[in-house]
């Protein structure tokens, strides 16, 4: 299934998502290259949200633009396949060679901003991220290897710790909708 019938699919959470889709939707349709940083507007990435077996816990990265515990992922960068995107990616960013994905639908799909920051010496303007996020389980006694270019650590953070941890203050609700929809879901 391509990208635009699964996010025309893709049953909404709630107002947010709703809306998110509906622009998004729109997006695909009216604007150019979504897929890739060529359209510095707006882009797909893509997220993996990673726990352990018993859902206690969430692998997370501290990412060091945003000096900020949160979980991986990146830009779609042309591939249209998100899920794959955010499988590369959890792999990359926590030095990880196994993980599983719980499932194959996108578990949240949301549009991020994303303040004006210095990468690899060059500006990059604010923007916004079209985010699909996907849930994977890592084993709890699995080791950690950070992408020093990217993050600086590794590890699990308890679920009630997110709000500690995040100091990206617009995540956090991010991160409890997806931790709601996994306990209600029970994945």
């Amino acid at each position: 299934m391509n990208l635009h019938d699964q996010i025309t699919l893709y049953k909404p959470y709630n107002e947010q998502e709703k809306k998110d889709r509906d622009l998004i939707l729109r997006a695909m349709v009216t604007l150019s290259d979504v897929l890739t940083r060529n359209n510095e507007i707006l882009h797909f990435t893509s997220s993996a949200f990673a726990v352990n077996p018993d859902r206690s816990k969430v692998l997370m990265v501290y990412h060091n633009i945003y000096k900020s515990w949160s979980w991986t992922g990146g830009h779609a960068d042309g591939d249209p396949d998100l899920l794959q995107v955010a499988e590369k990616e959890l792999k990359e960013e926590a030095g990880l060679s196994e993980v599983m994905a719980i499932q194959e639908a996108m578990i949240s799909l949301d549009i991020l901003p994303v303040i004006g920051h210095m990468k690899k010496g060059k500006y990059v303007a604010p923007h916004l991220h079209l985010n699909a996020t996907y849930v994977f389980e890592v084993q709890d006694d699995v080791q950690f290897k950070a992408k020093l270019d990217e993050n600086s650590a590794v590890g699990w953070i308890q679920t009630d710790e997110i709000q500690q941890k995040c100091t990206e203050q617009h995540m956090i609700p991010v991160y409890e909708k997806i931790l709601a929809k996994i306990k209600e879901q029970q994945i």
